[in-house]
């Protein structure tokens, strides 16, 4: 068994449980169970309404996430969460109001958990799946609390502008906005649901204002709170994750800074392409393809000194005594390291996915020419010795490729580019305009002759783009520097100004005026 299989089982015994459909089932039945259980609590109790409920959860609600969140239906985490997201809500909701008689809690509190729960849906999984959860939940508060019309709507508007506030979340800053601007609009919405009434309005406001505000915070800083261990649970990773692992101070990237400050030096400028080229896509998220970049060849820290941007001109070869498929198989190993030092370090599944990408299942091509070369010499000397075609044996291509997959994402897809770019920029000799992007196009054409870009998920016009953003990216890296003159004042013929006797003004010489 070589090095790879371990690594290789982990990740395929991972996705089985991902995708299995008993465990898919399993979720149904217990969010059904726990439907029907709910309901019995409500006003509509009594009646079949908890029969209905646990029906619509066990099979309407396959049908309906099978075509607006079908990623969420085959994954089970995502569809874990989802579920737990909305069985959850409901039942705090139920709490609420059978504490209600007890606190005087204000027309706002009860929209504040709906729209933090639409907040949290929509950071960890996306607007679609947020949406769906203030839909479902405005269906199951209609048909089994039976609130009055204006709760509802109120509670619908609270919901989407969660949606809208959640978009944009980049610092744990903006959950304070975002929970801020959710006890606004909750407070806006119960206000101007009882009417344009201004002596109620003023007997209300005060008390809604505070309440409003203060959930809306609260629940912004339980959010906040709650996003690192609902991340690692359910496998998600957040733009407020991904800023925050593009941090230099990171272990990894210092002790790659201080172990191979060439491979350090790659991946910043790799990540400044990828990002570029995932900004002008639009499908692809820059800071995720960022992150990526900066941790894909973190592998390379088990033998810096055998990859050739960390070796200094003086140094000699290591691969000189190698053979080219001893060589080769430690340049393939950095991707297995790589994947083994982020599991150490509790890094997210899709940086992994990246580092374990990123190749692809492309060839480590010198040292595959090497092999092809000892090859052919050999064959030419066994004439001369007159041996056999058998006795030599043939050079197996798959010795010199990586193990895969293919890119699955658009992420990982323009990553593998955006490396494959900066590595090749390195042998070009003085450059030329126009020379970066006819280096980008040859690139990508020669891996799509391949199948390279198959599973990516980009289409023709966002791969245009992409590659021109990488294109105009790799010019203004490799646009020279303008060459400084050479100092002449220690030089005796051209003394130092301050140096040089005041000589005269001959006469009839006109002196301007100063134009400043």
């Amino acid at each position: 068994m070589n090095a790879a299989e371990p690594f290789a089982g982990r990740g395929a015994t991972e996705n089985r449980l991902e995708s299995d459909r008993r465990i898919r089932f399993t979720l149904f039945l217990l969010t059904a169970a726990a439907a029907y259980g709910l309901s019995l609590f409500t006003p509509a109790g009594t009646g079949p309404s908890a029969w209905i409920a646990a029906t619509f959860i066990a099979l309407v609600l396959p049908l309906i996430l099978s075509v607006v969140l079908p990623e969420t239906l085959i994954r089970n985490r995502l569809l874990a969460l989802f579920l737990l997201t909305l069985v959850g809500n409901f039942a705090f909701i139920l709490i609420l109001l059978k504490i209600a008689p007890r606190f005087s809690f204000a027309a706002g509190s009860y929209l504040i958990p709906p729209a933090l729960a639409a907040l949290v849906l929509t950071t960890l999984v996306g607007p679609r799946a947020g949406l769906l959860l203030v839909v479902l939940l405005g269906m199951g508060e209609f048909f089994l609390l039976q609130p009055d019309g204006r709760y509802l709507v109120s509670s619908i508007i609270t919901g989407i502008a969660a949606i809208l506030f959640s978009q944009k979340l980049y610092r744990r800053s903006d959950l304070l906005r975002a929970g801020a601007g959710i006890g606004l609009v909750a407070l806006l919405s119960t206000v101007l649901s009882a009417g344009i009434n201004f002596s109620i309005a003023r007997e209300l406001i005060l008390t809604e204002a505070l309440s409003a505000a203060a959930l809306g915070l609260l629940g912004a800083i339980l959010v906040g709170a709650l996003f690192p261990i609902l991340e690692s649970a359910f496998d998600r990773t957040t733009d407020l994750s991904w800023l925050e692992l593009t941090s230099l101070d990171h272990p990894i990237l210092r002790r790659l800074a201080l172990e191979a400050p060439g491979t350090y030096l790659h991946s910043i400028l790799v990540g400044h392409l990828a990002e570029a080229a995932a900004s002008a896509s639009h499908s692809a998220n820059p800071r995720a393809c960022r992150a990526m970049a900066l941790y894909h060849d973190i592998g390379k820290l088990e033998k810096p000194e055998y990859f050739t941007e960390n070796l200094n001109p003086t140094d000699p070869d290591p691969h000189t005594n190698l053979t080219p498929s001893m060589s080769a198989l430690i340049i393939l190993a950095h991707v297995k390291d790589g994947v083994a030092l982020a599991r150490k370090h509790r890094l997210p599944r899709r940086l992994r996915e990246g580092i374990r990408e990123h190749h692809g299942a492309t060839l480590v091509w010198y040292f595959y020419q090497r092999a092809l070369q000892q090859e052919k010499d050999a064959r030419t000397g066994g004439k001369i010795l007159r041996l056999r075609d058998d006795d030599i044996p043939s050079v197996d291509d798959s010795s010199f490729r990586y193990l895969g997959p293919i890119p699955q994402s658009p992420e990982t897809a323009l990553l593998s580019l955006a490396d494959s770019v900066e590595s090749a920029s390195r042998a070009m000799d003085k450059p030329t305009p126009g020379d970066a992007e006819k280096l980008v196009e040859k690139l990508f054409s020669d891996r799509a002759k391949e199948g390279h870009w198959d599973a990516s998920g980009l289409t023709e016009t966002e791969w245009r783009t992409a590659r021109r953003a990488i294109a105009s990216s790799l010019e203004s890296i490799l646009r020279p520097r303008i060459r400084y003159p050479r100092d002449r004042r220690a030089q005796k013929n051209h003394p130092h100004p301050l140096d040089q006797s005041p000589t005269a003004i001959p006469a009839g010489t006109a002196v301007l005026p100063s134009q400043g």
